[in-house]
């Protein structure tokens, strides 16, 4: 899953999940960007290291196709 698309699911749930039940619990709704931001960033940065686990992983997999095919 690519970042932008990550960060747009995860505000979305912010925003339909987290708004409604404050209004429906009669409870003021207040987030600045900055305390948004403050909630991505630390995903963002685990999603990044995902990605990179995940490329090297795959590169590791290709290395050891390469090497089966040479033992063929």
């Amino acid at each position: 899953m690519k970042k932008r698309t990550l960060l747009l699911l995860l505000l979305a749930a912010f925003f339909f999940v987290s708004i409604p039940k404050a209004l429906a619990d009669d409870e003021p709704v207040l987030a600045s960007v900055e305390w948004v931001l403050a909630k991505i960033n630390p995903l963002n940065e685990r999603v990044t290291k995902l990605e990179q686990r995940v490329q090297q992983l795959e590169s590791e997999v290709q290395k050891l196709k390469q090497q089966l095919e040479a033992t063929k």
